[in-house]
């Protein structure tokens, strides 16, 4: 089995969790996740599966509009 690096932008299968989810964030070995329904949820990186890679190398994900950086705080400040 090869380990995948998960990043920004992937799409998971969270264990436990009906999915798939997309990542939007990763800090020291938890990743923040959001469904398509709009729930968020924060789990270990090692339960995580991925189900698609992100299409930018750099993992990137362009930002909803109204939804700029700054706006809110996140799950990690």
């Amino acid at each position: 089995m090869v380990a995948v690096q998960i990043q920004v932008g992937d799409l998971v299968q969270a264990s436990g969790h009906a999915g798939p989810w997309l990542v939007v964030e990763i800090s020291k070995g938890l990743a923040s996740l959001q469904h398509p329904d709009g729930h968020r949820l924060s789990v270990r990186t090692t339960t995580l599966s991925v189900v698609h890679k992100a299409t930018s190398p750099a993992g990137e994900v362009e930002p909803a509009a109204g939804d700029q950086p700054g706006d809110a705080p996140t799950l990690f400040d």
